[in-house]
């Protein structure tokens, strides 16, 4: 029999909020979790002219005036909560907060005004159950349609606000987004949360800022599996957040494909008609320092972004030698070989070591550039020669694919001979330019329309925790592709499967899934080989990272045909908890 896991309680977020002291107090913080948040502490939006700006941004999108119920979780001051409810006048707007008597000076006089649509509950269960009439029966009289489940619900808005404490729980332990998008996932079936109980809702959820790439990564190698099982399931799109250029180096892309991407946002926010504050715009993406001729003027006249120590070194040197050593350095400075001896000064010879570095480094830089745009260029064009011969009805000749397979295989063995540096970075930027080229793109951040509203410091409390706020739209269309429950198992367990293997070839992924037999199930794939699809000719020369959410459904898809494949009950039993083995949480 397969084991089905329901809990009953439909917010674990919310139910975990309750724990207070005996004057029904939040703790205060009492120490920091590793990301340098303190445990206890719920980050709260302050600002009102945030709260306008993503206002006019969202506005065109949201329900009309008096047409939605809003069901509001962990409102805290209610900043948000009441601009919210300025802006759609919902019938009902309950608020689920656990903590009540800790924001009773915000909320309480919201909820005993006259005429008040304001309404409070604990749990998110109490708030979406017919018989709390918390909700209107407009919202609540869906659950009788025979199609509700797998159509989108207008009359109904979530919001949430998703920081403070880490859960700890019996089988799972981390932060309350990462919870709660799992949750959401699982919702789609009704498993472990009831949200989508009334028909498929649209959320607006605050999470903090550094928990996002989690969620929408802005390049592959930031992909995890709950990213791509929410790309599958919900278009999620960033309404507000920090700069880019706030990240580390690991979750951005290349440089020269940000401002690519810059462009092209750009061009459709002013086709859309967009009006974003200057204070709300992040700053044009720079080049990386690599890619600048490692030449004092160029360094001095170029903006770049880098975290290289050499480089003040380097102009501090070059200005001292201009100053104090003039003839030596206006003859030998730029020469291949400058002269060595007994007359070299420790600044003539540290001036030779960090120009041969930089030369070093910016020749490799570029040859591995040089090969990404190659690799684009070829990936692009055998695109083309696909798509036109499918609409012809010609089948590409045999020499063009030839020809092409043969390109394809001199950029890989290059790429495999650069050093260890640049092998890494050509990979994810040409990982990270074969999602960004596809149709559609690959991840929600390259197929964003606009660009986040950049928040600032002081914007919340405490100010120096930022938080973004994510729209959560689900994908009706993934119902009715992962419309079983042996399907929605076997799609979790191909993800899980793959995991480890994100920044390896698919043909390793595909190996550890199915063992022995790959092209065999390679074969029942369709579109794996299809480059127009996300494919490639050579499963071996690509990675797992790149593949579209669609590919993911479509082996999902094979493996629950494929004969050879355990049981479903075998699959759901390899998990540490056999009821928690939908969870498609990262470990890392």
């Amino acid at each position: 029999m397969v084991i089905r896991y329901c809990v009953r309680r439909a917010s674990t977020v919310a139910s975990n909020n309750t724990s207070k002291n005996k004057n029904g107090r939040i703790p205060k913080p009492k120490e920091k979790s590793h990301t340098g948040r303190p445990r206890y502490r719920r980050t709260e939006i302050v600002s009102e002219k945030l709260c306008n700006d993503i206002a006019d941004r969202l506005r065109d999108t949201l329900p009309a005036p008096h047409t939605c119920d809003l069901i509001d979780i962990n409102p805290s001051r209610g900043t948000w909560s009441r601009k919210l409810h300025d802006l759609l006048q919902p019938r009902r707007h309950v608020l689920v907060e656990p903590a009540l008597s800790s924001y009773s000076d915000h909320l309480t006089p919201l909820l005993n005004a006259k005429d008040s649509k304001y309404r409070h509950a604990v749990l998110l269960e109490d708030a979406l159950h017919p018989d709390s009439g918390l909700l209107s029966k407009q919202v609540t009289s869906q659950v009788d349609d025979s199609n509700y489940a797998t159509n989108p619900n207008p009359s109904l808005l979530i919001t949430a606000n998703l920081s403070g404490a880490n859960l700890k729980m019996s089988n799972y332990a981390g932060t309350q987004s990462r919870k709660f998008f799992d949750d959401l996932y699982l919702s789609l079936w009704k498993i472990r949360s009831n949200i989508h109980r009334y028909g498929l809702v649209r959320l607006l959820v605050w999470i903090p800022d550094d928990e996002k790439d989690a969620y929408i990564p802005r390049t592959v190698s930031a992909r995890r599996k709950q990213a791509v099982m929410l790309e599958a399931s919900y278009k999620i799109s960033e309404v507000a957040g920090t700069s880019t250029h706030t990240k580390t180096t690991r979750l951005r892309r290349w440089p020269e494909l940000d401002r690519e991407d810059a462009a092209r946002v750009a061009a459709k926010e002013a086709a859309a008609g967009y009006r974003t504050p200057v204070s709300r715009r992040d700053t044009t993406p720079l080049p990386h320092l690599l890619s600048v001729e490692p030449v004092p003027k160029e360094i001095r006249k170029v903006a770049f972004t880098t975290d290289a120590e050499w480089v003040p070194q380097f102009l501090e040197l070059e200005h001292r030698l201009r100053k104090g050593d003039a003839a030596w350095f206006k003859k030998y400075a730029y020469v291949k070989y400058p002269p060595r001896g007994v007359l070299d000064t420790p600044d003539r010879r540290a001036w030779r070591e960090l120009r041969r570095r930089a030369k070093t480094a910016y020749t490799t830089h570029m040859k591995a550039v040089g090969l990404i745009n190659e690799e684009r260029q070829l990936v692009s064009e055998w695109k083309k020669l696909l798509l036109n011969a499918s609409g012809s009805d010609k089948p590409l000749q045999p020499q063009d694919e030839e020809r092409l397979k043969s390109h394809a295989e001199s950029l890989n063995a290059q790429v495999k001979k650069l050093n260890r540096t640049n092998r890494s970075f050509a990979e994810k930027a040409i990982d990270d330019c074969r999602a960004y080229d596809m149709d559609p793109p690959v991840m929600a951040w390259n197929q964003r329309e606009a660009e986040p509203l950049i928040v600032h410091d002081g914007e919340f409390e405490p100010h120096e925790l930022p938080m973004a706020l994510l729209d959560v739209v689900p994908r009706p269309e993934f119902l009715f592709r992962i419309d079983t429950h042996d399907r929605m198992v076997c799609f979790g367990h191909v993800v899980r499967q793959l995991y480890p293997y994100f920044a390896k070839s698919v043909a390793e992924g595909l190996k550890s899934l199915v063992h022995e037999g790959l092209e065999d199930f390679a074969a029942t794939v369709p579109g794996i080989h299809d480059p127009t699809r996300g494919g490639w000719y050579d499963l071996s020369a690509f990675r797992v990272r790149a593949l579209p959410a669609d590919m993911f459904v479509e082996i999902a898809l094979a493996y629950e045909r494929w004969p050879f494949r355990p049981s479903t009950e075998s699959i759901l039993m390899l998990g540490a908890d056999p009821q928690a083995t939908y969870s498609l949480g990262d470990d890392d």
